[in-house]
């Protein structure tokens, strides 16, 4: 991270600061404590016939003109396209570059970057706001030639005291009069890159098939218990199975061999199969209840944020 330093005085007009020396405790007298005015590098933004300007006294603009995402001859009012009223709100014109005046004190007259300058609200009848911004394509795809608004800062926050909605597809015609024929969604882009984008899922229906998937999971615990149950039967009758001789014709006595394998080896693993079971149905079944129901404390809806 690269500290600024919290007051700075690069890139003033030379007579601004021979008046800031001037002044009886000139430091005092600039403070800037209070909101009072302090003396500071305000960019002379590029202005063209076209567009009107309101300046603040500390680098904030209001600019009402066409479509000029950069210097005078970006955007669709840079080729001379019709229709592409626009209003820039802008705020640290230049960013961290922004000057009033170069080393040798001649005046610097500052373009709009969209990179550079510290946060703007863009509003244009007509613009190309993904390449001006320089944004992905995403699944939504780029917008051209359409109307638009754009907010670009470090930090950008939407808040309401209400709820808010992201909606799209809410009109026939877009800004220019040509009919919308494709219905586009909202893409939500980390690290300003699109690769790997994927869609979001609809919980419910999540929460639906994750229920199917426990039952049927469920439902094979049973099946295999079943299994379990029917061996444990039919190694019980084998222990005890006796074959009839010829002569006399009585039965013989049980296999003493097979019993010492059965006994010491088969019944301490059926029997753990059979907790391991147990075990295996209580977890699907609480599973099911902590993470797809409401009253669960893993419950993977949001109680607040839906999508379609």
């Amino acid at each position: 991270m690269v500290l600024k330093k919290a007051q700075s005085t690069v890139g003033v007009p030379a007579s601004e600061l021979e008046k800031l020396k001037n002044l009886p405790a000139g430091d005092k007298n600039n403070s800037g404590l209070s909101n009072t005015s302090i003396v500071e590098a305000v960019p002379n933004f590029n202005q063209t016939a076209a567009e009107t300007v309101y300046k603040g006294k500390h680098n904030s603009y209001i600019v009402m003109g066409r479509d000029r995402p950069r210097d005078i001859q970006s955007g669709y009012g840079g080729i001379g396209v019709t229709q592409c009223g626009t209003i820039d709100l802008v705020v640290g014109l230049g960013g961290a570059t922004g000057v009033e005046v170069n080393e040798q004190n001649q005046s610097v007259y500052t373009d709009k970057s969209p990179e550079l300058d510290s946060a703007r609200i863009y509003i244009s009848q007509r613009t190309d706001v993904d390449d001006n911004f320089g944004l992905p394509e995403g699944k939504v795809g780029n917008s051209t030639n359409k109307s638009a608004v754009a907010v670009k800062a470090d930090a950008v926050r939407l808040v309401a005291r209400d709820g808010i909605k992201l909606v799209t597809g809410t009109d026939v015609y877009d800004g220019q009069g040509v009919r919308i024929d494709i219905q586009e969604g909202i893409d939500l882009i980390a690290g300003n890159n699109d690769e790997g984008l994927q869609p979001l899922v609809k919980g419910s229906n999540l929460q639906e098939a994750l229920r199917e998937i426990i039952d049927l999971i469920a439902d094979l615990n049973g099946a295999v218990t079943s299994m379990a149950m029917m061996y444990f039967y039919l190694l019980n009758n084998l222990v005890l199975h006796t074959h009839i001789t010829t002569v006399p014709g009585s039965p013989t006595t049980p296999s003493i061999d097979f019993a010492a394998i059965a006994a010491p080896i088969q019944y301490p693993q059926l029997i753990k199969l059979f907790l391991d079971l147990g075990i295996h149905q209580k977890n699907t079944v609480s599973t099911k209840l902590d993470y797809t129901y409401e009253t669960g404390g893993g419950y993977i809806n949001s109680l607040f944020n839906n999508t379609n």
